[in-house]
Formats: structure tokens, C-alpha cells, sequence
């Protein structure tokens, strides 16, 4: 039904948005240069094919499902879900354009993942929150916008559910027979992924947007393994006509190494992808779009310089070839392809959610949602879910997933976990974390500005639960006896409070059964959620940690930088961590 109100126009020119090799992908979301417009001034500007909205980054886990766009959007429903019709209107804007425009889940950090494989409710949600569906009682962030699929940047090396996921959300797909949508995952370059790696392998995914910077594998070095991963697409990818981009940072300052100059980017192509190994080349994929529009090269944007590259390359090899990995929901399309269809049955549309994140709670625990990660170089545009003591913040803690930088060193090394930075974002101020940019306030958001130089803060290395992607209830930890009263406490002191009973395994004081919606921390670092009165713990995502920090008198309590922690703890003395966090 509420596809049915798209334009025509619309409808008629989101097919051919997507071509066989020369499409150029652009993150947006997350405001990583600190310049980010809104999504239909990169769509008129920029001569990219496919936009991602990043991120959806609270799903799972009893949640109630939540996104972040930094600066693009601030209002929210009374349920603490944001809603952004701005957003709806250039999604639109972008379609009618003959743009696709994906939705991806997940990020570098963020309070997301599954402890088993029933995602049926999920993909049901996610199909009535931003697809096809009509169900009414589902509050929709774009209202009546529908984008074309959905990306899974999943970092927190938790691969559970996903795969299934994949395959519900196709049946959901087959139920429009009015758009193509697709599938996307985003893995870090070494093969296997830690994260989407069974995604790829069990379920039918169209494009795989491989982040090829941050890594050994990177397209600057001489571990570039394209190979491998065109091996995958010819053996081992359920669709033998997925499409695989070259994942970029598009700016020096996006990413923590690996960014290539346009001539770099040229040159690996020609040598190693075309003509050679390019049957499954779908083009490049940038983080991200405020980069791109701010690395001016030859006059133009980094992504239009590559969108050239490809165009003067494929002139005249039948780039208008449509979707050749996708599932269309049409009943032509559908059948198609054998690897596109899903043999999932749909079930129920209803959330999953039974406890909210984004709930005011007590003024004994104020909370923040999400993680963030660190790298020394790369940047990101978050914000967080933060409470005062008895008032929600519209403001959100998201990560960006692009920025990752892996402890890869070489290709014999398998995958390990991978960290990115973030910045913090509330309703008074907007802090930026990046080693080789800026600071930024919210009123440079939009517009370039000069930024203060970011002083250092001293930092620490701590352990943080990233190696499990499970979930355990329990009612307390190995502490004991009863915690300390923070209640009375604001600012740091609070913060201190609250993290000498986390690390006591006294969460918000005691082992007593929680109230449902409290957010805390567990001893060994894990986020913690009270959901029918038990503790539920989840794994923060790599390079961070669980622990409770302050923004003048707000207490946010949610998964944060490793090496920030001791600025908030009562003692000091661990060892310093090679990374560092930048605060004004």
C-alpha cells in the first residue's frame, strides 16, 4: 500500500540505477567530514548509483530498533524511534532521479546482533519500518519512503542470524511487485569475514561492498586480494552473479590507511581488475558521501572522478544491464536467477522489541545505547541515546561501519576484530573524534568551517568482550554484597560511581533483579539490557567496551573506546593504549 503512493517516475528509473560495472556506491549518514549535506544535494551533485544510509544501529537482542544519521536527523516518536521525514522526502527525491538507495544495518559499533537464527520478527519490522509493508502499527522513520534494500555492515564479529535474515527478507520482497530490491553485505577485505563471512556463503546476496583499507589487503599495498574474493563469487557465493565494488576511503582523512589517489585507484584497477578478473566487478564503493564532495580532484568530486574512470572504460559494454544479482519482486525477475530466491516462509510483521533503549529511566542509570570504536586516523559522525537523570535526550550514539580499521598484517593472519572512531552527538553539542581532522559544532555540520585543533586527552589500554557473539541472563556476577549509591551523583562522579559497581559485577548496584528497560554494564565489559527482570548481556563491537562516561552532567552508559576509559574511572593506572581520543 504505501509503496503504491511513490511517484511513477520513481518506479520507472530505480531499475536501471544499477549497472553491470560501472556503479559508483556513497555511504551517507554519518557526517564523517563534518560537511554533510543533506541526502538529495549528494544525489543531484554526485553521479553515483547507489546511496547506503547508515546505519540502523540498535536492532536485536529484545531492543527496541533504532537508526542514526548524525546531524540529518534529530526529531524522534514518542517511542524514541527517530523520525526523520526529510530524510523520506530526498529518498524520494533520489529515486525519482534514478538513484538506489539501500538502508544498512549495523556499523563499527553499535547495541546490535543475534543469539540464535529466529529473525523471522525482525525481517518482518524491518520490511514494515522501511520496505513494502503496511502495517500500521509500525512506526516508520521515513513515513511513506520506501528504499531499495537493505546492507548488512555488520562488525562485531557476531555472524549469527543473519544469513536467515537475508533469506525472510526475500520472501518479503517477492510480496512488491512493483521495485527490485536488493541485498548487500560489507565485509573487510581478508576472506573469510569474522562478521558477514556465513551471510555470503548462505544466502543470496547482490552486491558485497569489501571495505579494502584499514587492512593488509588494502589496494595501496601489495597484499591486494582481489583474487580471492573474485574466487568467492565464482565458487562459493549462492548468487553466481553477485556484483563485488571496491571499497574506498573517499578522502585521506576518512579511513586510517589505505586511501589511494585517483591515479593509485587507476592504476590497481587497469592492472588487476580489468579485463582480467572483472566478470563479477560492480564498481567502487566510497565512505563517504561528505568526502567525496570535499576531496575536490581535477575540479570534481572524488566518486565523480571514478564514475569517469568506469565510464571511459565500459564505454559501450552494456552498462544499462539491469539488477544481474538482484531479486526483483516481480514475478518475471523472481525467477530469473535461481540463487535469488528464498525458500524462508514470512512470519510474523510485529517488532521484536520487549524492552526500549530510549526509555527515560531512573536517575540511578543514565544511558547511552550504543558503541563506538577507535582508530587512530579515520573518523566518524555519532551521536548517543543519553539520559539525564529524569529526561530522555533526542540525541544518539552511531557508528560509523566504513572507518573500521583491522589488526590484519598479513593475508596468512585470519581476520581478527576490528576497531573505528566515533564522535558523540547530543541536543548541546556535537564532538567529533578523528586523529587527522577536525572538531566540529552542530552549526558546521552543513557548511565548511574551520576547525579548533583537537587536544589529546590520556587514554588506556582495557579488555573489552568482543570474542562471543552469545547473550547470557543472569541475575548478578561474581561480586557481592551491595554497591554504591550513585543516584545523587551528576558528572563524572557519577560516572566513576557507576563504573566501580559495573566492574564489581553489581550493575546498577546490586545482584537483585533489574527494572525492565535499565541499561548497564557488566564485569567482564558486555552491554547489559533488564528484560523480564534478568540482566541480558551482549558483546560490545570490536575496540570497545562497556563502562559509564559524562558530557558535563549527563551520564551516558553504553559501549564506548577502550582507551578512553580511565578518564573515567577512579584509578589510572593501566598501561596507555596506542590509541588516542580527541576531546575538546
Amino acid at each position: 500500500m504505501l509503496h503504491s503512493l511513490l511517484l511513477s517516475l520513481t518506479l520507472s528509473t530505480v531499475a536501471s540505477a544499477v549497472s553491470d560495472h560501472n556503479n559508483v556506491a556513497l555511504y551517507w549518514g554519518q557526517n564523517s567530514a563534518g560537511t554533510q549535506q543533506d541526502l538529495a544535494s549528494y544525489c543531484s551533485s554526485e553521479k553515483a548509483d547507489i546511496y547506503i544510509l547508515s546505519f540502523i544501529d540498535i536492532f536485536g537482542y529484545s531492543q527496541q530498533t533504532n537508526v542514526n544519521f548524525a546531524n540529518a536527523c534529530t526529531d524522534s516518536y514518542s517511542s524514541g524511534l527517530l523520525h526523520c521525514p526529510q530524510i523520506g522526502k530526498d529518498i524520494k527525491t533520489c529515486q525519482s532521479l534514478g538513484k538506489t538507495v539501500l538502508i544498512s544495518m549495523g556499523g563499527a559499533s553499535g547495541a546490535y546482533g543475534f543469539s540464535d537464527d529466529s529473525t523471522e520478527d525482525f525481517a518482518g519490522t524491518l520490511w514494515n519500518m522501511f520496505g513494502g509493508g503496511s502495517d500500521s502499527t509500525i512506526e516508520r522513520p521515513f513515513d511513506d519512503a520506501v528504499v531499495d534494500g537493505f546492507d548488512f555492515d555488520i562488525e562485531n564479529n557476531n555472524p549469527v542470524g543473519y544469513a536467515t535474515l537475508a533469506n525472510n527478507l526475500r520472501s518479503y520482497f517477492s510480496e512488491d511487485s512493483s521495485k527490485t530490491y536488493y541485498l548487500s553485505a560489507a565485509p573487510q577485505c581478508p576472506y573469510p569475514d569474522a562478521s558477514v563471512g556465513d551471510l555470503l556463503e548462505n544466502a543470496s546476496i547482490d552486491f558485497a561492498f569489501i571495505q579494502f583499507y584499514n587492512n593488509y589487503c588494502a589496494t595501496t599495498g601489495s597484499n591486494f586480494n582481489w583474487d580471492t574474493w573474485n574466487t568467492f563469487a565464482e565458487s562459493t557465493s549462492p548468487n553466481k552473479n553477485i556484483k563485488l565494488f571496491v571499497g574506498l576511503p573517499a578522502g585521506s582523512g576518512a579511513a586510517g590507511s589505505g586511501y589511494a589517489t585517483i591515479d593509485e585507484v587507476k592504476s590497481t584497477f587497469q592492472n588487476t581488475i580489468l579485463d582480467k578478473e572483472d566478470s563479477h566487478f560492480g564498481g567502487f564503493v566510497l565512505w563517504d558521501a561528505s568526502w567525496s564532495t570535499s576531496n575536490k580532484v581535477n575540479g570534481d568530486t572524488f566518486g565523480n572522478n571514478l564514475q569517469s574512470l568506469l565510464d571511459d572504460s565500459y564505454s559501450g559494454s552494456g552498462s544499462s544491464d539491469t539488477s544481474p544479482s538482484s531479486s526483483s519482486s516481480s514475478t518475471s525477475s523472481t525467477s530469473s536467477t535461481s540463487s535469488t530466491s528464498s525458500t524462508s516462509s514470512t512470519s510474523s510483521t510485529s517488532s521484536t522489541s520487549s524492552t526500549s533503549s530510549t526509555s527515560s529511566i531512573s536517575s540511578t542509570s543514565s544511558t547511552s545505547s550504543t558503541s563506538s570504536t577507535s582508530s587512530t586516523s579515520s573518523t566518524s559522525s555519532t551521536s548517543s541515546t543519553s539520559f539525564t537523570n529524569s529526561s530522555s535526550s533526542t540525541s544518539a550514539i552511531a557508528t560509523e561501519a566504513e572507518e573500521t580499521t583491522s589488526t590484519e598484517k598479513s593475508p596468512s593472519t585470519e581476520q581478527t576484530t576490528s576497531a573505528a572512531t566515533t564522535s558523540v552527538a547530543t541536543t548541546s553539542n556535537l564532538i567529533d573524534t578523528n586523529t587527522s581532522e577536525s572538531l566540529i559544532s552542530p552549526t558546521s555540520v552543513v557548511g565548511k568551517q574551520p576547525a579548533p585543533t583537537p587536544q589529546p586527552t590520556p587514554v588506556t589500554l582495557s579488555t573489552s568482550s568482543t570474542s562471543t557473539g552469545s547473550t547470557t541472563s543472569t541475575t548478578g556476577e561474581s561480586g557481592s554484597g551491595s554497591g554504591s549509591d550513585c543516584s545523587s551523583l551528576t558528572g563524572l562522579a557519577k560516572a566513576q560511581c557507576l563504573n566501580n559497581n559495573f566492574e564489581q559485577g553489581l550493575y546498577l548496584g546490586g545482584a537483585s533483579p533489574c527494572n525492565e528497560s535499565d541499561i548497564a554494564c557488566a564485569a567482564d565489559g558486555s552491554f547489559a539490557i533488564c528484560n523480564f527482570g534478568n540482566w541480558v548481556k551482549m558483546p560490545c563491537s570490536a575496540g570497545t567496551t562497556c563502562y559509564a562516561y559524562n558530557n558535563g552532567d549527563q551520564v551516558d552508559v553504553g559501549c564506548d573506546y577502550i582507551d578512553s576509559k580511565s578518564s573515567f574511572e577512579k584509578r589510572d593506572n593501566r598501561l596507555l593504549s596506542l590509541f588516542k581520543r580527541y576531546l575538546d
